[in-house]
C-alpha cells in the first residue's frame, strides 16, 4: 500500500474486515458491549476446548531485525525524554517472512514489541514484562500472541538479545544479527484465547487474543535494561471482561 508502513496498516484496518476472523477461534466482540484488552485471565474460570484448532508457528530460525524505539512524541520539543504508556520498543518483520497459521489460514507476523509490567494478568498476577507477537490475516485480521516473561533465565533468548539491545528514545535503530524467531516461543503452545482489542490507542476491536500458558524466563540484567526505558511502566490498565468467555487450548 503506498506511503503507508504495515504497521500504519495494523492501526488502521476497518473493524468491518478485522471481524471476519475465524469464529471458530473466538466468540466476536459486540458493536453494544467493549471487548477491550487487557484482562485478568483465571485459570479456573476458562473453558477447555481441545476442540479449537491448533496453532501453528512458522517462524526462521535465522532473521536480521532493526530494534526500534516507537515514540509517539518525537516532534514535541521534549518528546525525546518524555516516556507515555504509549511507547513502547518494536521489531518490524519483513513481509512473509514469519507466520502463524490456525484452522488453515495464514497470519504474517508484522512485528513483535514489550509491555512493563505485563498488560495481562493471570490469576491477578503482573509479571515483569509480556510480549506481543502482532499478526494479520488475509483480510486484514488482526491476531496477537502474549508471552508472560519473568526473571531467572540464564540468557541466550531472542527476548534477552532484544531487551538487552534497547535504544534511546530518538537513537538510531539497533540492529540484530541472526534472531532465532523459532526458538523465541515455546513447545507448549497452549493458550488462552477471548476476543479482545489492540492495547494503545485507538483500541481497535476485534483482536483475536491468544495468551499463552507458559512464562518465558530472561536474565535479570535484560529485564532491567528495558525498564530503564520505561521506569513508570508502558502498559495499559485492565478492563472489565464484560461477559466474554475465555477459552483454554491446551496444546503440548
Amino acid at each position: 500500500m503506498p506511503g503507508l508502513s504495515r504497521r500504519s496498516v495494523l492501526f488502521a484496518v476497518p473493524a468491518a474486515a478485522a471481524a471476519i476472523a475465524s469464529p471458530a477461534l473466538i466468540s466476536r466482540a459486540t458493536a453494544s458491549t467493549p471487548h477491550q484488552s487487557p484482562i485478568d485471565i483465571h485459570r479456573q474460570g476458562a473453558v477447555v476446548s481441545p476442540h479449537l484448532p491448533a496453532l501453528h508457528v512458522h517462524y526462521p530460525h535465522s532473521l536480521d531485525l532493526d530494534i526500534r524505539y516507537e515514540s509517539k512524541d518525537q516532534g514535541q520539543p521534549d518528546g525525546c525524554e518524555h516516556r507515555t504508556a504509549e511507547e513502547t520498543v518494536l521489531a518490524e518483520i519483513p513481509e512473509g517472512a514469519a507466520w502463524v497459521t490456525l484452522a488453515g489460514v495464514r497470519y504474517n507476523l508484522a512485528n513483535f514489541h514489550f509491555h512493563t509490567r505485563s498488560e495481562h494478568r493471570l490469576d491477578g498476577h503482573q509479571f515483569p514484562l509480556e510480549q506481543h507477537w502482532v499478526h494479520l490475516g488475509p483480510n486484514g485480521e488482526r491476531l496477537v500472541i502474549g508471552q508472560f516473561i519473568t526473571t531467572g533465565g540464564h540468557g541466550g533468548t531472542l527476548q534477552d538479545q532484544a531487551l538487552a539491545t534497547v535504544p534511546e528514545e530518538c537513537a538510531e535503530d539497533v540492529r540484530l544479527h541472526g534472531a532465532n524467531l523459532a526458538a523465541a516461543l515455546p513447545t507448549d503452545l497452549s493458550t488462552f484465547r477471548y476476543d479482545g482489542s489492540l492495547t494503545t490507542a485507538p483500541y481497535s476491536e476485534p483482536v483475536s487474543w491468544l495468551v499463552l500458558k507458559h512464562i518465558r524466563e530472561i536474565k535479570a540484567s535484560s529485564l532491567a535494561h528495558f525498564q530503564s526505558r520505561f521506569p513508570d511502566g508502558d502498559s495499559r490498565p485492565l478492563q472489565a471482561l464484560n461477559g466474554r468467555t475465555v477459552q483454554y487450548r491446551p496444546q503440548h
